[in-house]
């Protein structure tokens, strides 16, 4: 996300609530919230920020799908390493394309290239997540 949200003509600042022990990166650097208590901020400047919970460790990515994320993720909190990252990401961009024969997949893949070419990393993190989301299993209801 970044720290500065448009209304109009007006900025506003993000505000933004880190539950207690929760970790987020704000321009690469990971702060933790080391108090006992939810701490809430207000970033007043664009930064690129991402909370744990959305943070893919590359061990964990299982999917091609997850691979493309690790890697605009890492163009998105490590612009230092931009074009290295992005290598990666067209690579496995690639991969999940031709990985798949979904249509839905195929286009998602097709749209989050178009977003990385507009720079627009958190859009494509956000679409992505939610692609995540609608594609986990759902629990089994018990027969009774």
């Amino acid at each position: 996300m970044n720290g500065v949200v448009r209304i109009g003509d007006k900025f506003m600042s993000l505000k933004f609530r880190i539950p207690a022990g929760e970790k987020i990166v704000v321009n690469g650097a990971v702060l933790t919230n080391s108090s006992s208590k939810a701490m809430h901020f207000s970033l007043e400047n664009d930064a690129s920020i991402m909370r744990e919970r959305d943070i893919l460790l590359p061990e964990n990515a299982e999917t091609p799908l997850q691979n493309v994320y690790l890697f605009i993720q890492l163009m998105y909190i490590e612009p230092g390493s931009h074009e290295e990252h992005h290598k990666s990401f067209q690579d496995a961009a690639q991969i999940a394309f031709l990985s798949t024969t979904d249509n839905d997949e195929r286009n998602l893949v097709f749209e989050v290239v178009g977003l990385i070419g507009e720079k627009n990393y958190y859009a494509a993190l956000k679409l992505l997540q939610r692609h995540f989301k609608a594609t986990l299993p759902q629990p089994e209801e018990s027969a009774e």
